[in-house]
């Protein structure tokens, strides 16, 4: 039987047995009630102080999440920081180097080009013949100062563009002698691109816009 029912039944006793003395004998039955009433006030005090011990951890425990909260998020902020701050500073990811697009256009230098106006005929039945030596000649011709009145495939700023229209900016040795080729006006180009020789025929006014080619790329033995 649970304690607080058999302080119920012992207070109640008392109380019978306490008016029973005070009708025969007439005396106080004051004492017996209040040790009485000291017994539920015990149990009240207990109950009380267990619930208050189950809101103390409940309020404990709230306060040690809430605490481990701005951890994470002070985390998450610092990674956001980060990030922001690389892009204001124009930083990139690591990966941005290797992912950027090339420069486009060639790494022929001008000082592999030699340019030469010899006024040479060539002919479309003796082109390979007559454009083989191109490659070892020595111009006694080169490249005048001011050779743009002839067409921009005449100077070397010109003849690089015409190069790139042509396909043939990766060669690493240019020749190219201003002439006629049957009879018009031509500039013969004789490429080395990795030990490769070819030949090509263009018109003077070559360009990046317009290749201008009188004759194709044409190997030479």
């Amino acid at each position: 039987m649970p304690d607080h029912l058999v302080e119920r039944i012992n207070a109640s006793l008392a109380a019978e047995q306490a008016q029973r003395a005070a009708t025969m004998s007439g005396t106080s039955v004051t004492p017996l009630l209040a040790s009485a009433r000291r017994r539920p006030a015990r149990l009240v005090f207990a109950v009380a102080g267990a619930a208050a011990v189950v809101v103390l951890v409940a309020v404990v425990g709230s306060n040690l999440f809430t605490m481990s909260q701005p951890i994470s998020v002070t985390g998450s902020a610092a990674l956001a920081s980060t990030s922001s701050a690389r892009e204001l500073s124009g930083g990139a990811p690591p990966n941005a180097a290797a992912k950027a697009p090339k420069p486009s256009g060639s790494a022929l230098s001008a000082s592999a080009i030699t340019i030469q106006h010899s006024g040479t005929r060539y002919t479309r039945a003796d082109f390979v013949t007559q454009a083989r030596p191109l490659r070892t000649a020595t111009f006694s011709q080169p490249q005048p100062q001011d050779a743009s009145d002839l067409g921009p495939a005449a100077t070397t700023p010109g003849l690089i563009e015409c190069l790139r229209a042509i396909g043939a900016a990766e060669a690493q040795v240019v020749r190219a002698d201003v002439g006629l080729y049957d009879g018009r006006p031509a500039v013969i180009i004789v490429t080395t691109t990795n030990g490769i020789l070819m030949a090509y025929v263009v018109g003077p006014q070559c360009s990046q816009a317009d290749a201008a080619v009188l004759r194709p790329a044409t190997p030479l033995p």
